[in-house]
């Protein structure tokens, strides 16, 4: 599959998403984003929408390695990469990332804080997860104002200083407060395991990409990426290996009256 970036067609994929990127032209993605396995060593959800998630360290280096050195070679000069990981495996991947990309075109370890999770008795709650983001180049597309937060209610603005604050409030830092989807959500929440907000998605997405360019999910699970990237007048590629999950982000797409080519 040869994909131009002036013709790309949205497609979904089913199979596994290395010889996927290998049919993408070289910089023919503006914006990545990959959630992969996290090496928790345990079996991810349940029922035909289960998959595997090893914890032999090495062999999930390599693996994802390789997928990895794919994306930077798709991701176009002025694009974006971000990789969503946890404590597991993201210190790991990040050196595998400075060697791909060089530690120059690392921007940001993006912790999405999301006030959930497990409640430990001899250690501290976990409740983030790391998202590693790189450019291919120092020349790559950032829009701050798409994704301004307000300022906080009790900051008291003198005149003199009301210049440095912009009408639309402040440039996002690298802690997200994001929540989880809410387990009775009845409208976003599609019931399969490692579903991300599309408020999240939404952020990455507004920020790194334009109208028109072509943003990719290897990884694409319930198809948050893609319905993110429609809804915002991207274009799409998404793939992944479970049946299930392209079934599902296929209902979501066609729901959403996305035209694409694939399942």
């Amino acid at each position: 599959m040869d994909v131009s970036k002036t013709s790309a067609p949205c497609r979904l994929v089913l199979g596994d998403n290395l010889p996927f990127l290998r049919g993408l032209a070289d910089g023919s993605v503006d914006l990545i984003y990959a959630d992969p396995p996290f090496a928790t060593g345990r079996r991810q959800g349940a029922g035909e929408s289960s998959f595997p998630d090893p914890r032999d360290l090495p062999t999930y280096l390599a693996w994802l390695t390789e997928r990895l050195a794919e994306m930077r070679r798709v991701l176009a000069d002025t694009g974006t990469l971000y990789v969503h990981l946890d404590w597991h495996a993201s210190h790991y991947v990040k050196v595998e990332l400075d060697g791909l990309f060089g530690q120059g075109n690392f921007r940001n370890e993006i912790v999405w804080y999301y006030n959930s999770g497990a409640r430990k008795k001899k250690d501290f709650g976990r409740r983030h997860d790391a998202i590693l983001r790189y450019s291919k180049t120092d020349d790559y597309v950032f829009h701050p104002d798409a994704v301004r937060q307000p300022y906080s209610p009790d900051i008291n603005v003198p005149a003199s200083k009301a210049h440095y604050y912009h009408p639309d409030g402040k440039v996002m830092d690298d802690v997200w407060r994001i929540p989880i989807i809410p387990q009775n959500d009845k409208r976003e929440r599609l019931g399969y395991p490692t579903q991300k907000p599309e408020a999240l998605l939404d952020v990455i997405v507004r920020a790194s990409s334009s109208v028109g360019d072509v943003v990719c999910d290897p990884f694409c699970g319930s198809g948050t990426t893609l319905a993110v990237a429609e809804r915002l007048g991207r274009r799409w590629l998404g793939c992944d290996a479970s049946p299930r999950a392209i079934e599902v982000a296929g209902e979501r797409l066609k729901a959403l009256g996305a035209r694409f080519e694939g399942q």
